[in-house]
């Protein structure tokens, strides 16, 4: 997997091209990229409620969904455990998974 590290504009391969992937993916809001409007997570469009349990369990399964999602690119990685964790800026979402036979761990502030 090869990617661009949008914080440095140098390129990334594999894990760093994961991780940055990851982070795309987990906090561009579904349908806001023009030509490529199945991109994202749905997740986004719900930190504006209140952070309680039942509003952590929605950001878990609607990123879950996020990373499942082949036009978002990570298909080669499968998410084992998801975790939003409530912060005092939205939530902390924390993924483990395993990508090419390697059990990694991917965290994200949302």
């Amino acid at each position: 997997m090869i990617g661009i590290d949008p914080k440095t504009g140098k390129t990334v391969t594999g894990i760093a091209a994961l991780t940055c992937r990851f982070e795309r993916i987990l906090t561009t809001q579904m349908t806001s990229r023009i030509k490529r409007r199945q991109i994202g997570n749905k997740a986004i469009a719900r930190l504006g409620r209140m952070q309680n349990p039942t509003e952590a369990m929605i950001v878990q399964n609607l990123s879950l969904e996020a990373l499942a999602n082949p036009a978002n690119g990570l298909i080669q990685f499968k998410a084992k455990q998801c975790q939003a964790i409530a912060s005092d800026t939205g939530f902390s979402v924390v993924v483990k998974g395993v990508w090419r036979g390697n059990d990694i761990e991917l965290q994200v502030r949302l």
